[in-house]
């Protein structure tokens, strides 16, 4: 596995690993934006982008990550992990934020085992389906 920073020729590979592009197709708009506009981390498996992250500071000044999605071949093999944890690192002694639907279990566990803790909720994104928000802090 590499993890590198991802740029404009990587916008196809994203699109095609990322699960909501085929109900939204709005979504591959905003991931050309996300990749001209934030941080970017894309995870390779044998020279193949298999998963991305992308981080943002518009989150009331803190970094906040906006998405962390790992293609459907890949899930559960570590590759969410290893990109939050070099996140963690690039942001250590930095207030650290993301979020997930209430729902999504697999990520909660993932971020609950990252050391991240729950910090709030936000109501009626998703109706019946709250956002939970998480905080992690390096010291």
């Amino acid at each position: 596995m590499n993890i590198r920073l991802a740029g404009l020729q990587d916008l196809p590979a994203l699109i095609a690993i990322d699960s909501v592009v085929h109900q939204d197709p709005l979504r591959a708009e905003q991931i050309a934006d996300w990749l001209g506009q934030y941080a970017c981390l894309v995870a390779e498996v044998r020279g193949s982008v298999a998963a991305y992250a992308v981080i943002h500071q518009h989150f009331f000044g803190c970094a906040f990550i906006e998405m962390l999605m790992v293609s459907q071949d890949h899930r559960r093999s570590g590759l969410g992990a290893a990109l939050l944890a070099r996140i963690q690192a690039d942001y250590a002694g930095q207030k650290l934020f993301t979020s997930t639907n209430r729902s999504n279990d697999p990520m909660r566990r993932l971020l609950e085992h990252r050391g991240f803790v729950e910090s709030g909720v936000v109501e009626h994104l998703d109706e019946g389906d709250p956002e939970q928000v998480y905080f992690w802090r390096c010291d």
